[in-house]
């Protein structure tokens, strides 16, 4: 019997294992089929440590998780000037971008994720006072698919720095830190978040210094995609600080930009994610918090969807002018309720006469003695009623007043018909 026991026991756990395994191959079949069955859109981004990637990878995920129309998926390449390749040619539909980087007419703009900086990093063991003075110098560079190669042209073109002053390496960062660590080259610049992790690890382990982008006026007048920037004092290291001091830079954004003809629902829903749920994003990647809707002066054009968030996004005339709105309308009722009431007095003013006019002919007409007396009582009678018939009309007395007003006419009346059978006795 306990052998039988066993055998059960292991047809149990048999079956519960086949079961488990059918059932995750049956839920990863069905999520596959259900992102398949959706209009998918690609995204070219930097390459997998890079934070357009990781931000990006974000936003796919809270897309392909939740109930959209469509689905992303998000593709690393080697920077910016590939991406640009990559939408020319309809191979991906969105893509992240350097700001200084010439773009095609019909790519259109989505947001700003967040700054980078101009990185040049140099041996310690070299005095330079600024960029000028580089001759002779080893600098290694990022691919030259990247946008940070575009950018380390635009600024050696500035400062006339052609290959007979200034030898570019093109390496990967790994590469370019070995090189570096073995005194191979002089110097290493990148396009990167102020605070970007590896060029922090590397700062804080090696004998390095930051150098500043001297003329850095000039170079944001005459390239208009850049502005000025700088590297924080102590943002590789608190104690002591590293750098020692603010280290004046070129900042330049990184942008997120669509083919034109991508659905605008589509680009509304990755700025809304962008925008209004930087934390769930945060927890991928720090720079979540730094996304914002363009300028409206931007020197690309906004994508329709990005469009459509704004103005959704943007107070109605209500809305912006709630407050001014309250306080006229208070004012309003305030005097409304002022009018009003003067002329509920004037109304009643005018009643209480016609009650003084009814009552002094009421008074009369118990004193008079005469027939002919009478009559002229009641001739006054009657044009005080006609007057006050009209009134009433018009709506200079109320309703309430011309209600107690008819039951006094009505008791003079009575009275009246009285005196004169009376008189005629």
């Amino acid at each position: 019997m306990v052998f039988d026991h066993k055998v059960d026991s292991t047809k149990f756990k048999i079956v519960f294992h086949v079961l488990l395994i059918l059932g995750v191959i049956t839920g990863n079949s069905f999520y596959k089929s259900r992102i398949e069955s959706k209009e998918l859109f690609i995204i070219a981004t930097g390459d997998r440590s890079s934070e357009s990637y990781r931000i990006m990878k974000a936003v796919a995920q809270i897309v392909n998780n939740e109930n959209f129309e469509f689905a992303l998926e998000v593709v690393n390449t080697e920077g910016s000037i590939e991406n640009a390749k990559l939408l020319e040619k309809g191979l991906v539909q969105l893509a992240t971008q350097q700001a200084d980087f010439q773009i095609n007419n019909n790519v259109r703009l989505v947001a700003n994720l967040y700054e980078e900086v101009f990185h040049l990093i140099f041996q310690s063991s070299i005095a330079l006072k600024s960029i000028e003075e580089m001759d002779g110098f080893k600098i290694a560079i990022a691919s030259k698919n990247s946008g940070e190669s575009y950018s380390f042209t635009q600024l050696v073109n500035h400062f006339g720095l052609d290959e007979s002053r200034l030898s570019p390496i093109s390496s990967t960062w790994k590469s370019a830190t070995w090189l570096f660590e073995n005194g191979d080259i002089d110097a290493i610049f990148r396009v990167r978040e102020a605070n970007h992790s590896g060029i922090k690890k590397f700062m804080v382990e090696s004998n390095a210094q930051s150098r500043a982008i001297t003329q850095s006026d000039a170079i944001v007048l005459n390239y208009p995609m850049y502005h000025k920037s700088k590297i924080p004092r102590g943002v590789f290291g608190g104690i002591p600080p590293n750098p020692e001091s603010d280290v004046v830079t070129i900042g330049v954004d990184k942008l997120l930009v669509a083919s034109e003809d991508v659905p605008s629902e589509v680009v509304n829903t990755i700025a809304t994610i962008l925008f209004t749920r930087k934390r769930e994003l945060a927890e991928n990647t720090n720079v979540a918090g730094l996304t914002a809707v363009p300028e409206e002066s931007s020197l690309i054009p906004w994508h329709q969807g990005l469009v459509d968030f704004v103005n959704k996004e943007k107070p109605n005339f209500l809305q912006k002018n709630a407050e001014f709105l309250a306080l006229m309308l208070s004012i309003i009722i305030l005097m409304g309720s002022s009018i009003v009431q003067f002329f509920n007095r004037s109304k009643q003013h005018k009643l209480n006469a016609y009650n003084e006019q009814l009552l002094s002919i009421k008074v009369n007409i118990e004193q008079t003695n005469s027939l002919e007396g009478l009559k002229k009582l009641q001739e006054e009678h009657f044009a005080l009623v006609n007057q006050i018939v009209g009134d009433a009309v018009h709506g200079k007395i109320s309703g309430d007043g011309f209600e107690f007003f008819a039951f006094a006419w009505d008791s003079v009346s009575s009275i009246i018909s009285e005196k004169e059978k009376t008189l005629v006795k």
